[in-house]
């Protein structure tokens, strides 16, 4: 029971790992490219109309809402700066200055004046709301402005989570994290999960919970440094031993079924990752709880085990007695994990002789 414990834990670990890279690869594309501003953008044309949607974007009140952020945005046939987010009360006000309203005597003149469609109906209702009070009106506007970007909130939310899928997708490729065969490599050695475990109950138990994604208002530069650390410390000590990356595979083994099987460890582990940072944070806080709950697993001294897996390769990482994952070090605390072939060889008498002869002294 504890060995699939540790082993489940493993997984779970992993997950974690590939999805807090995900989701600040995700945080990175949404700064860089201004995804929350061009929502914006979208939502504010389909609420006045393609050209005063331009004059709303080139207003000065606008344009000082968006000081600080980079031209990124080709809107109106020219790249702008967006800001993420502007208040009801800053959209009301824009929208009565760009059409000239100044009074309640102009109201009535100037939505008259809207070119006929949506927008003019639209402008008519809620003018008819408001009795033709001009801070009535105001008030329905910005009751209007909330509806809509409500929903624009949430129609972003789904298009992010598209995002994340596909970004789970490439992340599963480029390191070749691939479930099923971190599950096999796992399971059939107790001393591999066993270490990945343990690492895993220090992470927890060491690092904060990762936040939701910040896709308002990421910070680029912040994405950046989060993604270094992950890539090069957490992600880079499991490569070896898990099997992870392109360097493990051998290449006179790879056949169309070979294929498969990995397409398939992809779609799995990017669907997992769509799931989130925070979803497996919390599934493996109550994993490494319930591990801890039951007998200690054995720590055997350092040994030189077997692991069998589809692709061959020699696996070196490092780890902390706590648990905590580190660059590979020539003076290493990880033990070495020796992959020998993607089968398991067949033992013979000498071999037999030599594996016993590698034992350390009792």
């Amino acid at each position: 029971m504890l060995a699939i414990l540790s082993t489940i834990i493993g997984i779970v670990f992993v997950m974690l790992l590939f999805s807090m890279l995900a989701s600040t690869i995700m945080e990175l594309l949404a700064g860089y490219l201004s995804l929350r501003g061009q929502q914006l953008v979208k939502a504010i044309k389909g609420m006045v109309g393609h050209e005063a949607s331009i004059d709303f974007i080139d207003h000065p009140f606008f344009q000082q809402l968006s000081a600080g952020s980079r031209e990124r945005t080709r809107v109106g046939g020219k790249k702008r700066a967006l800001p993420s987010y502007i208040s009801a009360g800053t959209f009301s006000s824009i929208l009565m200055d760009i059409m000239k309203i100044d009074s309640e005597a102009d109201v009535q003149a100037k939505i008259d004046g809207l070119p006929d469609g949506a927008s003019k109906k639209l402008a008519q209702f809620l003018y008819k709301q408001s009795n033709g009070q001009l801070v009535d009106l105001k008030g329905k506007v910005e009751h209007w402005y909330s509806e809509v970007m409500d929903r624009s909130s949430g129609a972003y939310k789904r298009t992010a989570q598209r995002w994340l899928i596909g970004i789970g997708l490439a992340v599963a490729v480029v390191f070749n994290v691939d479930v099923i065969n971190i599950y096999h490599n796992l399971s059939i050695n107790a001393t591999l999960s066993n270490t990945i475990a343990d690492a895993a109950t220090n992470f927890v138990n060491t690092q904060p919970a990762p936040t939701a994604m910040n896709l308002e208002n990421p910070d680029i530069s912040e994405a950046q440094q989060k993604i270094g650390q992950l890539v090069n410390e957490n992600i880079a000590a499991l490569e070896s031993p898990l099997g992870l990356g392109w360097d493990n595979v051998d290449w006179n083994q790879v056949d169309v079924k070979w294929w498969l099987y990995k397409i398939i460890g992809w779609i799995t582990t990017a669907l997992g990752i769509s799931l989130g940072a925070t979803f497996w944070f919390e599934a493996l806080k109550k994993l490494v709880s319930l591990r801890a709950s039951g007998p200690p697993p054995a720590s055997p001294a350092v040994t030189t085990t077997t692991i069998t897996q589809t692709t061959p390769s020699t696996a070196q990482a490092s780890i902390s007695s706590g648990g905590a994952l580190t660059q590979p070090e020539p003076a290493g605390m990880f033990e070495s994990f020796k992959r020998e072939s993607a089968a398991p060889p067949k033992k013979t008498r000498g071999a037999k002789k030599d594996a016993e002869k590698d034992q350390p002294p009792k």
